[in-house]
């Protein structure tokens, strides 16, 4: 149990140096595996795992599937923990694509 504790952490202290803020752009999506490349990183997407559009200021989010995801959006990802070395998200934002910061 300590050492999966200890893993766990290190991988989450991972994801952290590797996000900022926890965004990224997507580089690529394996349709098989459900998972997405960020940030050279792969990241597990479960069939619980909620996914949204922002709304950009047009009202509420909207929400999406894992096959509304496409390689070159940004996005927010929040994550529940890792297993194999691999993230798993909790939550998925895609981020809005006119919005200038």
């Amino acid at each position: 149990m300590k050492k999966f504790i200890l893993g766990f952490v290190a991988v989450l202290g991972m994801s952290s140096a590797m996000f900022a803020d926890n965004y990224g752009v997507i580089e690529g999506i394996d349709e098989a595996n459900k998972t997405i490349s960020v940030n050279k990183t792969t990241i597990k997407v479960l069939p619980y795992t909620k996914i949204e559009e922002e709304a950009c200021g047009n009202g509420w989010d909207t929400p999406k599937k894992f096959s509304d995801l496409k390689v070159g959006q940004v996005i927010e990802v929040d994550f529940m923990g890792a297993e194999n070395n691999i993230l798993i998200a909790k939550e998925i934002e895609i981020q809005c694509a006119n919005r200038a910061y």
